[in-house]
């Protein structure tokens, strides 16, 4: 090793940059452009609405042709549009064209059995779907252009020019700084002119000059193997053996966590695949993944993203308000940048569960291969306050390696999800499933388990690893995931299973947890923390009742001893953070609370609680939640004749009877009890409209910031009062009219009321606590008569 820091960077470097040379070296097993002339039998081409063709194809027939064809379109974006300063040409769909003829198949299998070796695709994974029928007039062209994958497996694009009397129309390919310019004019009449190239080559046609020429296009997609292998490449042997002693080196000296490597073609993120993968990146790829399983690495294929965001710099031009960037516009100094990798694919063909996971500095090669790219994605931002600002995009597609010792901490990093997800896909792959190289990754994944993060944003991981441990029934591992993770980031989204995981604990760890659990979370999470103990409490069946029977109760009696403190005196705070804010405690809380301190505390301890909970009516709403919770409870054996369910049926029918004992009273006049709250004259004027009991509209002819004045004032108020601006002389007019808002909203609740009374009647208390609830349990049969609806 090397002695100090900087001399280890340097040689890390220097082992990096290695690498780098020899990726570059790789041979590639095919060219990103082929095309070829040849002499041979032409087919009997007939396309609908022009006839059967003869060739050279005479001037009759395009003119027939281009009656039947429509203007050929490309894509923008999302869209597809018709613009002949881009495109200028004629096409006529495939299902009005018939290709036939004894000899045309086997002429077709050799251009088609050229093109595919050329362009470094095995021959016989190769299928050719016909696309479209191009005509091109004289001033015909294409701008330079990408195509789209227009078909599953799409890998690239084959034209054939057919015997036409003309000239111009060359057909230029590029890929990166290579650039290849093709003659595809054919005036023979039995001589065909052919050109395939990779899809993500840019290329265009340029102007015909005479005459016409006309194309076949065909989509070129690449198809599994029939036992599912990937196509056969040339053997890298040597190369393999070189990359070994190079990554050993890279491995050893602990540089980067990973090696990213650009490939040179571009691919889309459903398309990715080692199978797909293109001549150099074909190549790559396989000495890539030989050397990688020598040297205990990993390899797979993913996507690259980069979303840069700077400030902008403008030389000559402008730019318009829907943010689209002219050219004139460049990025300054990036200010904020994130660099991330996703869309997994494994070397045997499958999909890889990992997530999105950083890329760090150093690790993205060959270096600087993006410093001069085109964004994918780029727009401009205008700010009063910011000035203007650009953000661009880029994907690109990659193979990432790294030491298969290193992959867990790697991904839990970036997706804790995508972690979980790995190990498990791990666990299916394994021959030894469930052995000790399972058991090891989830022993490294708990005390990896990212910190910091909200707890929204690994509860699906939580769900994902407690499913995990309970599959392979890890006990040990199990009960130390409960208390070094759930415990602290528990939000009640992994209850359900949670359940079978405290279940296969054991006694001893449940208990510990659940304890835990009712001190630490009963306050923020009251309905799901006591959902949970329900649970477990009702799925004991009655062969391990008997030992669950003292976890049980010491959990609930921890939810006892907390409740007063889970049962805060004021109502939330605005500042106060919303994942520290206590949650009101709802009717199945409630339910869960009174149902396990019944089944599992003592008559003290239930009654106790019942008190706590009197005591705080606006946690526990006494005129709704308990009457419902009381009904509930009503169904639960020997609930109505304790002196807990009295206290709160007592608590209850009080609030109630309080309230709406009597129906309310219909107003006698048009007086509203206001408070403005402001001395100003206006106001002033809509106290004493208010007052008025006879008065029911006024009128307020004031400017506009008056009239938002007592527009506020009437609604921050609740003043039964509707108001609206008659737009008529100036300044406008606030037209305010008294409503009876109030009255009916109290008739509302008063009906809801009278019902919550009905349902303590059927759920009065039942025993010795009957007696006291009499006289409760008799007003509200009165209250219940006066409403009418008894």
């Amino acid at each position: 090793m090397d002695g100090t820091p900087g001399e280890a960077a340097e040689a890390q470097t220097r082992v990096t940059d290695a690498i780098e040379k020899f990726l570059r070296s790789i041979d590639r097993p095919g060219e990103f452009c082929v095309h070829g002339r040849l002499l041979a039998a032409m087919p009997r081409l007939r396309v609908k609405g022009a006839g059967a063709l003869s060739f050279p194809v005479p001037e009759t027939q395009i003119r027939a042709l281009i009656g039947a064809a429509e203007p050929a379109p490309y894509g923008k974006g999302t869209e597809t549009v018709v613009d002949r300063a881009i495109r200028n040409c004629w096409q006529i769909g495939p299902e009005r064209v018939r290709l036939a003829g004894a000899a045309w198949p086997e002429t077709f299998a050799g251009i088609l059995e050229t093109a595919a070796a050329g362009l470094g695709c095995a021959p016989d994974r190769v299928d050719a779907r016909l696309h479209r029928l191009l005509i091109y007039e004289p001033g015909g062209f294409f701008a330079p252009h990408r195509d789209t994958e227009k078909a599953d497996g799409m890998i690239a694009t084959l034209s054939v020019s057919l015997p036409t009397a003309g000239a111009g129309g060359e057909l230029v390919v590029r890929h990166r700084n290579r650039e290849r310019t093709i003659d595809m004019t054919t005036g023979e009449p039995s001589e065909l002119t052919f050109a395939a190239f990779h899809a993500d080559c840019t290329h265009e046609v340029r102007p015909v000059t005479e005459g016409h020429r006309l194309s076949l296009v065909f989509n070129l997609c690449l198809r599994p193997g029939d036992d599912g292998s990937p196509r056969e490449a040339p053997d890298y042997t040597a190369q393999v053996d070189r990359l070994v002693e190079r990554l050993t080196e890279w491995s050893a000296r602990g540089g980067t966590d990973k090696l990213v490597w650009l490939l040179e073609h571009e691919y889309s993120e459903a398309g990715l695949s080692f199978d797909g993968l293109k001549n150099a990146d074909a190549a790559v790829a396989r000495v890539l993944t030989r050397a990688a399983e020598r040297v205990e690495c990993e390899v797979h294929a993913a996507v690259v993203h980069i979303e840069q965001s700077g400030g902008a710099d403008l030389d000559d031009g402008d730019w318009g308000w829907d943010g689209e960037v002219d050219d004139a516009w460049e990025m300054g100094d990036v200010v904020d940048s994130r660099e991330w990798l996703d869309g997994w694919a494994r070397p045997d063909g499958r999909r890889a569960p990992l997530g999105e996971v950083e890329l760090l500095p150093g690790e993205l090669l060959p270096r600087g291969a993006l410093d001069d790219a085109t964004p994918d994605e780029q727009r401009v931002y205008a700010s009063g306050n910011e000035g203007v600002s650009v953000e661009r995009t880029y994907r690109r597609a990659a193979l990432v390696l790294w030491p298969r010792s290193k992959a867990l901490e790697i991904v839990a990093r970036g997706d804790v999800a995508g972690a979980v997800a790995w190990v498990a896909d791990e666990l299916d792959r394994l021959p030894d499933a469930g052995g000790g190289r399972v058991r090891e990754l989830l022993g490294r994944l708990i005390d990896s388990w990212p910190t910091g993060r909200h707890y929204e944003e690994d509860a699906q991981a939580r769900a994902l690893m407690l499913r995990l441990l309970h599959s392979t029934g890890d006990d040990n591992r199990a009960a130390r995931f409960l208390m070094k993770v759930v415990l602290k980031r528990y939000d009640g989204s992994e209850n359900e299973p949670l359940a079978l995981v405290v279940d296969m604990v054991g006694p001893s760890a449940a208990r510990q947890f659940l304890t835990e659990l009712a001190a630490a979370h009963l306050r923020r999470r009251p309905t799901a923390t006591l959902a949970l103990v329900r649970c477990l409490d009702e799925t004991r069946d009655e062969s391990s009742r008997a030992a669950w029977n003292r976890v049980l109760r010491a959990a609930v009696r921890a939810i006892l001893r907390t409740l007063p403190a889970a049962l805060p005196p004021e109502p939330r705070r605005s500042f106060e953070p919303m994942m520290q804010a206590p949650e009101r405690f709802r009717v199945e809380a409630v339910d869960d609370l009174f149902t396990l301190a019944g089944r599992r505390a003592s008559p003290a301890e239930a009654t106790a609680a019942a008190a706590a909970v009197a005591g705080r009516p606006e946690v526990v709403t006494p005129d709704r939640t308990l009457p419902a919770v009381l009904a509930r409870l009503h169904g639960e054996e020997g609930a109505t004749r304790t002196r807990a369910f009295a206290l709160l049926w007592r608590h209850a029918a009080d609030f109630l009877l309080a309230r709406s004992a009597r129906p309310p009273e219909e107003p006698r006049d048009w007086t509203i009890d206001a408070d403005t709250g402001c001395r100003c004259e206006h106001c002033r004027e809509l106290r004493d409209f208010c007052k008025d009991p006879a008065a029911r509209v006024a009128r307020f002819r004031l400017r506009k910031a008056l009239r938002a004045h007592l527009h506020q004032t009437i609604d921050s108020r609740g003043l039964d009062i509707e108001h609206v601006i008659e737009r008529r002389g100036s300044p406008f007019t606030l037209v305010c009219t008294k409503t009876r808002a109030s009255h009916r909203r109290r008739l509302a609740e008063y009906a809801e009321d009278v019902s919550c009374m009905r349902d303590l009647i059927r759920a009065a208390p039942t025993g010795d606590p009957a007696a006291p609830a009499a006289p409760d349990l008799a007003r509200l049969h009165e209250a219940v008569a006066a409403s009418g609806h008894e």
